[in-house]
């Protein structure tokens, strides 16, 4: 039996939004863009072969299993970037581009920049800021072997691979003596391990939990990145981390105790919410400067 594009995106539409899907229309156009190989402004005036008809409902039965869009059509955009994106790391999202914001503002006067990417995970930011700014040296970090390689993929791909150095390790641990990094940025697991269970199915079944799960309070890897983070920073550099919207005032808490930090501002996303705290080191000219 054929369909009409019309019908077969009503058709979509209803299947996913009988499974829960957050975003049924848009998800049913992205999946049969992809499966036509057109821009979605162009699916009105497309045709659709027996082969391309059944790829889509195969597509579509799959995520109303609540496998997430990215993963089906392995790829996503981010700041106007392509990405592969697998199960290996989290799925890149448009909150983190507020990071990219603010860095690139306050990187705009740095010459030949130095930034650490602290668990790149499919390499968003590492690249991102790569592509911007060709002349930084970036170096960017992950404990997963797996979400590791999908970044240099990520890296060939966005032609960067020769800008970026990447690091299997654990947080800060290769980072023995001091560096001088103009900025150390990080969107780091958030999550309060007790309330993983309870979020939407293609985050807690298919987003690896190890780059999730911020300990009890989500907090933990805060306290880690902090005050590990500041002997690396050059006099002048800053820590720019994502934060969950409501944890600013326990992460602000937890920058303000560091004497050698000043200047903590919190930055909104699109979305208005609280997305990312940066902090700047002291460059020893003001020691009483706390603001």
């Amino acid at each position: 039996m054929s369909y009409s594009i019309h019908h077969l995106l009503i058709w979509a539409r209803d299947i996913l939004t009988k499974a829960g899907v957050p975003s049924p229309q848009a998800d049913a156009e992205w999946t049969l863009a992809h499966v036509l190989e057109c821009a979605r402004s162009e699916l009105p005036v497309r045709q659709i072969t027996p082969a391309q008809n059944a790829t889509y409902r195969t597509l579509i039965h799959r995520r109303a299993e609540r496998i997430p869009l990215q993963h089906l059509l392995g790829n996503t955009e981010f700041y106007g970037l392509p990405f592969r994106t697998t199960p290996d790391a989290l799925i890149p999202r448009p909150e983190t581009e507020t990071l990219i914001e603010v860095t690139l503002n306050q990187l705009k006067n740095c010459t030949n920049p130095r930034i650490l990417d602290i668990g790149t995970g499919s390499g968003i930011i590492a690249i991102t800021l790569s592509k911007a700014r060709p002349e930084s040296r970036v170096i960017a970090t992950d404990i997963s072997r797996k979400a590791l390689c999908l970044a240099r993929q990520n890296a060939h791909l966005n032609r960067v691979t020769d800008h970026i150095s990447f690091l299997q390790t654990d947080l800060l641990t290769p980072f023995a003596k001091p560096e001088s990094f103009n900025a150390i940025l990080s969107n780091p697991p958030y999550i309060p391990g007790n309330t993983i269970d309870a979020l939407q199915p293609e985050v807690r079944i298919h987003d690896p939990r190890l780059a999730l799960d911020g300990g009890c309070d989500g907090l933990d890897f805060y306290r880690k990145i902090i005050p590990a983070g500041i002997p690396l920073l050059a006099p002048g550099g800053f820590l720019g981390l994502e934060i969950g919207p409501d944890q600013t005032r326990a992460v602000t808490q937890l920058l303000n105790r560091q004497m050698d930090l000043i200047r903590i501002t919190t930055h909104t996303d699109l979305g208005g919410y609280p997305r990312v705290v940066l902090a700047h080191r002291r460059n020893g000219k003001n020691l009483l400067d706390r603001g």
